[in-house]
């Protein structure tokens, strides 16, 4: 019985663990292939079957990724104090899909 106690605790403190530290999705420019984004599962604000979009900085930058092709756009708005322009940025995320995988399998939950 005190193993089972023992294996449970262990389980839980693991699997909290390698929640907090999910492999971040990695991104680079089309036009700038030395650029990479990184983005975090709780930066997802949406996904489907074949987009997920994220959200940064409240908002002001919006990324959507094509879970199909890899494709990604990403809108920044530059705005207050700042004089108010839109900067649009293209690139690709070869590993999309199988991180997306990962981080949603992450959130099943454990049978007891």
């Amino acid at each position: 019985m005190r193993y089972g106690w023992i294996l449970s605790a262990l389980l839980l403190t693991f699997s909290s663990h390698a929640q907090q530290s999910l492999k971040p999705l990695e991104c680079q420019l089309t036009d700038t292939p030395q650029d990479h984004f990184l983005f975090y599962r709780e930066q997802m604000v949406y996904h489907s079957e074949q987009f997920a979009i994220f959200q940064n900085f409240e908002g002001r930058v919006s990324t959507q990724v094509d879970l199909k092709t890899g494709k990604l756009i990403r809108t920044t708005f530059i705005g207050e104090p700042f004089e108010p322009k839109y900067q649009i940025l293209f690139g690709d995320c070869p590993n999309v899909s199988q991180v997306l995988q990962i981080w949603m399998l992450s959130e099943v939950p454990y049978d007891n």
